[in-house]
C-alpha cells in the first residue's frame, strides 16, 4: 500500500507542475497529460517547457552539463545550459528541415540526422555548420545515428532500409544492407562492449549487432513493443516507446523493465538521454504542428529513513 500511495503522490505532483510550469502547486484545471511511475523507486518532474525557447524536440542528448535538442518542430538544433539558457546552433535557413537524432564526439563536434532533408549534418566545435553528406550521396531520409568506435558515423535510412557509414571526410558506404532485414532504423547506440543496438520502430524489433557483425533479435514483441529511441548508460539500455507511451530500461539477459507510462498530451514520447548523475530526460511532442513539447526529468527517489525499535 505504501508503494501505491508514494507513486500516486508523485503522479499528482507532476500534474501540478505541468499546470504551474515548474511550480508544484494545486491546479484549477488539470491538463490532459499524466506520467505514472510504474517503478516506485523513480520520480518524475517537468524539467522544461516551450517557455524556455524550444518547440517540439525529437532527439535529445545530455553532454558535459548541457542539453542538446534536435528540435523537429522548429527545424533547428539547439542547446540549453544553466548559464546560457537556450541557444540555436543551426536553423531551417541553413537547409535542415526535421532534425531527428544527434551525437557528439570527444572533440565536441555535433552530428545529426534529418528524415525530411536527409543527410548527415555537422556543427563543429567552433560552431561552423555544414552538410557532411547529403541526398547526392544516397542519404535520403536519415533517422538513427551513432558514433562508431573507429570515429565514423553510422546513420539509418528509412527509405532505403539500410544503415550507412559516413566518414568525417564525408565518404559514404553501406554498413548494413537490405539483406539484414531492418525496415526502419529509428535509433542506434553502442554499448560499452562495442555492440550496436538498433531500434526498428516499424517492425517493432530491438536488434543487437555484435562485434562479429552478427545480427540478433533481442526484443521481438510486435504486439506491444515499438522502440522509438534507445540510449545506453550505466550498463543498461533506456528505451522510449511512443506507440505505448512507455519508458523502459533493459539490461542484457534480463526482461524489459517499465519505469513510467505517459498518457494524454504527454503520451508521444520521443528522445531519451541520461546525465552524469543518472538522471533520465525524455522529450515529449505534445503537438508537433503547433510546436508544443516538454522535457520530463525522471530520477531516483531518495529512500525514506526507516526507524527500528527494539
Amino acid at each position: 500500500m505504501k508503494q501505491k500511495s508514494s507513486a500516486l503522490t508523485r503522479l499528482t505532483c507532476l500534474v501540478a507542475a505541468l499546470c504551474g510550469l515548474f511550480a508544484v502547486t494545486s491546479c484549477k484545471k488539470a491538463p490532459d497529460g499524466l506520467v505514472l511511475m510504474t517503478d516506485p523507486s523513480y520520480t518524475a518532474t517537468v524539467f522544461a517547457s516551450n517557455k524556455i525557447g524550444f518547440g517540439a524536440p525529437d532527439g535529445i542528448l545530455w553532454n558535459r552539463g548541457k542539453l542538446y535538442l534536435a528540435d523537429e518542430g522548429r527545424g533547428a538544433l539547439a542547446v540549453w545550459s544553466t548559464n546560457d539558457g537556450m541557444r540555436e546552433l543551426v536553423d531551417a535557413q541553413f537547409g535542415i528541415d526535421t532534425p531527428e537524432d544527434l551525437v557528439i564526439d570527444a572533440e565536441g563536434n555535433i552530428f545529426f540526422s534529418d528524415d525530411a532533408a536527409g543527410g548527415v549534418w555537422e556543427v563543429d566545435s567552433a560552431g561552423k555548420q555544414h552538410l557532411l553528406a547529403g541526398k547526392d550521396k544516397g542519404l535520403y531520409s536519415t533517422e538513427g545515428i551513432a558514433l562508431a568506435p573507429d570515429g565514423s558515423i553510422l546513420v539509418g535510412d528509412a527509405d532505403q532500409h539500410q544503415i550507412f557509414r559516413v566518414t568525417k571526410a564525408g565518404e559514404v558506404s553501406v554498413f548494413l544492407g537490405r539483406e539484414f532485414g531492418i525496415t526502419k532504423p529509428e535509433s542506434m547506440t553502442f554499448d560499452d562492449k562495442g555492440n550496436l543496438y538498433i531500434a526498428d520502430n516499424e517492425d517493432n524489433v530491438l536488434y543487437l549487432l555484435d562485434k562479429n557483425h552478427q545480427l540478433h533479435r533481442v526484443v521481438d514483441r510486435r504486439d506491444y513493443f515499438s522502440p522509438e529511441t534507445i540510449f545506453f548508460a550505466n550498463g543498461s539500455l533506456y528505451i522510449t516507446d511512443s506507440n505505448a507511451g512507455k519508458l523502459y530500461i533493459y539490461t542484457p539477459n534480463e526482461e524489459l523493465k517499465p519505469i513510467a507510462t505517459f498518457s494524454g498530451q504527454l503520451g508521444n514520447i520521443q528522445g531519451v538521454t541520461v546525465d552524469e548523475h543518472g538522471e533520465i530526460y525524455v522529450s515529449v511532442q505534445s503537438d508537433l504542428k503547433k510546436n508544443i513539447g516538454y522535457i520530463i526529468k525522471i530520477g531516483k527517489e531518495e529512500p525514506l529513513p526507516v526507524a527500528i525499535r527494539n
